[in-house]
C-alpha cells in the first residue's frame, strides 16, 4: 500500500514585501537568531563537559597548561547559559513578520555577548598559544552570510578589537598573562597573522555572499514577473471560461425543452445523438465550474475566508445528498458514520473539499461497491476518512495526483470524463484552511483519503 501526505511549501518571506536591498529579510534573520540560541546550548554543554573532565582528571590540566581550571570553565558555561536564556526570553514574544532593523539589534547583542565570552575563554587558554582563536571565524563567516558587507565588517572589527585588546592587556600586565611558550615577537607575529587571516576570510566570504545575494535578488525579481504574468494569464482564462458558461447553459436548456416537447417524435438515432450531446455538455459544465473555482482559489489564496461553527455530520450529509444522483448512476452506495462533532471553518470551502473527495471515490469505484465516509474525534482534531474499494492509485501516479489536470493512465481509462481538477481544488482549499490531507492506496483494491480538521481556529 502506498501512502502520501499533502504538504505545502512555506511562503517565501520576500513575497510579503519585506525584501531588503541587501542581506536577508527580517523573518529569515529572526529564524537564524533563534537557531543561534539552540546552537549556544551545545556550546554550554561542551563547556560543562570540559569542566567536569578537568575536575575528575586533574592530570590533564597539569599536562595542558593552556586549559583553564574546572571552576572557571563552569563559570563560563554558567555565564553563557544565562546569556542564552536572556536572548530566548527577548526573542520569544517576537512574531513574524518583523522589521529587519529590530532583529538586527537582537542579533547584534547575541554576537557581542558571544564574542565577549569567547574572548574570556581565549584569555584563559592563552591568547597566542591556542587554536581557539579561530573560533572568532565562526561569527565572522556567519555575519558575512546573513549581513551586508558593512555590518559583517563591523563584526570582524569587533572581533579584532576584543582579541587584540585582550593580548595587549596581557602584555602590559593589566591582565594576568597565562603561561606561554612563545616569545613576545613570536606572539606578536601570531596575533598579526590571525588578524590578517580574519580580514582575508571576511573579504572573500562577504564578496561571495554579496554576489550570491545579488543573483538571488535578480531571481526573485524574475519570479515576481512570472507570478504577475501567471496571474494575468489566469484572470484571462477565468474571463474566457466564465463567458463559456452561458452557451453551455443554453445548450442544456434547449435539450431539456426538446425532451419535454418533441422527444417521443424523434427517431432513435436522434435521441442517442441528443443524449450524447447532453452528457458532453454536462461534463463541460462541470469542467467550467471546476476551472472557475480553481481560478478563484489561485487568484486569492491568502484572503481569510469567513469561518463559522459547522456541524460536520450535517455538512457531510448535505454533500452526500448532492452526490446521490451521481452515485445512483454508477450504482455506488455511500455509508456515513460521523460522530456528532463541530469544527470551525469556512462552510462553502469545506463542502467543496469533501464533495470533490467523495465524488472522486464514486467515480473510481466499481459498480455495486460502497464508499464509506467516517468522522471521529481524535486528540489532534477531527479525522474524516473517505474509503472506496475501486481501482486504487499506482505508486507511479501517487506523487502527481494533486497536480492540476493530472490523470493517471488507469484513471483516464476507467473514467474518460474526469477533468483532473478535483484533487487540485482539494489541495488549494486544504492550504487556505490549514488542513492536513493524506492518502493511502493499493492499486486494484481501493483508496483512503484522510482529512484532519482542527478543533479551533488556527
Amino acid at each position: 500500500m502506498t501512502r502520501s501526505e499533502l504538504k505545502f511549501d512555506r511562503k517565501y518571506p520576500e513575497q510579503r514585501g519585506d525584501t531588503p536591498r541587501e542581506g536577508f529579510s527580517g523573518d529569515i534573520l529572526l529564524q537564524n537568531a533563534r537557531w543561534f540560541t539552540r546552537i549556544r546550548w551545545v556550546v554550554v554543554a561542551v563547556f560543562f563537559a570540559v569542566g567536569i573532565l578537568i575536575r575528575n582528571f586533574p592530570g590533564i590540566a597539569a599536562q595542558l597548561s593552556m586549559v583553564p581550571s574546572a571552576g572557571r570553565m563552569m563559570i563560563l558555561a554558567g555565564g553563557l547559559a544565562g546569556l542564552n536564556l536572556v536572548f530566548i526570553l527577548l526573542l520569544r514574544p517576537v512574531r513574524e513578520p518583523i522589521s529587519r532593523p529590530l532583529v538586527m539589534t537582537y542579533t547584534g547583542f547575541q554576537i557581542l555577548g558571544d564574542l565577549i565570552i569567547l574572548t574570556v575563554l581565549v584569555h584563559e587558554v592563552g591568547s597566542t598559544d591556542s587554536f581557539i582563536i579561530f573560533a572568532y571565524l565562526f561569527h565572522i563567516v556567519l555575519s558575512c552570510i546573513f549581513f551586508v558587507p558593512k555590518d559583517s565588517f563591523l563584526v570582524t572589527v569587533l572581533a579584532v578589537f576584543l582579541y587584540v585588546g585582550c593580548w595587549t592587556f596581557e602584555m602590559t600586565g593589566v591582565l594576568a598573562k597565562p603561561h606561554s611558550q612563545l616569545t613576545t615577537p613570536m606572539a606578536m607575529i601570531n596575533v598579526l597573522s590571525a588578524v590578517f587571516i580574519w580580514f582575508v576570510v571576511w573579504y572573500l566570504t562577504s564578496t561571495i555572499s554579496k554576489a550570491v545575494r545579488a543573483r538571488d535578488s535578480k531571481l526573485a525579481a524574475a519570479n515576481e514577473l512570472l507570478i504577475a504574468a501567471d496571474r494575468e494569464k489566469n484572470l484571462l482564462m477565468l474571463r474566457t471560461t466564465h463567458d463559456l458558461k452561458a452557451p453551455f447553459s443554453g445548450i442544456e436548456t434547449n435539450i431539456e425543452m426538446l425532451k419535454m416537447r418533441d422527444w417521443d417524435s424523434l427517431p432513435e438515432a436522434a435521441r442517442a445523438t441528443i443524449q450524447s450531446i447532453e452528457v458532453r455538455a454536462a461534463t463541460l459544465r462541470e469542467r467550467i465550474n471546476d476551472i472557475l473555482l480553481l481560478g478563484e482559489l489561485r487568484t486569492s489564496p491568502s484572503l481569510k475566508s469567513p469561518e463559522e461553527m459547522i456541524d460536520l455530520n450535517d455538512l457531510l450529509g448535505a454533500v452526500i445528498a448532492d452526490l446521490s444522483v451521481k452515485a445512483d448512476q454508477r450504482r455506488v452506495s455511500i455509508r456515513l458514520a460521523a460522530a456528532t462533532v463541530s469544527v470551525i471553518s469556512n462552510r462553502k470551502q469545506l463542502h467543496t473539499l469533501f464533495a470533490n473527495l467523495i465524488a472522486n471515490a464514486i467515480l473510481y469505484s466499481h459498480e455495486d461497491s460502497v464508499v464509506e465516509v467516517t468522522a471521529e474525534r481524535t486528540q489532534k482534531g477531527v479525522l474524516v476518512k473517505i474509503v472506496d474499494h475501486g481501482i486504487g492509485i499506482s505508486d507511479k501516479a501517487m506523487p502527481h495526483i494533486f497536480e492540476e489536470y493530472y490523470r493517471a493512465p488507469e484513471a483516464a481509462q476507467f473514467n474518460q470524463l474526469s477533468t483532473g481538477l478535483g484533487l487540485a481544488i482539494v489541495k488549494y482549499i486544504a492550504q487556505v484552511s490549514s488542513l492536513r490531507v493524506s492518502v493511502a492506496s493499493e492499486q486494484g483494491k481501493g483508496t483512503t483519503f484522510e482529512v484532519m480538521l482542527p478543533f479551533e481556529r488556527r
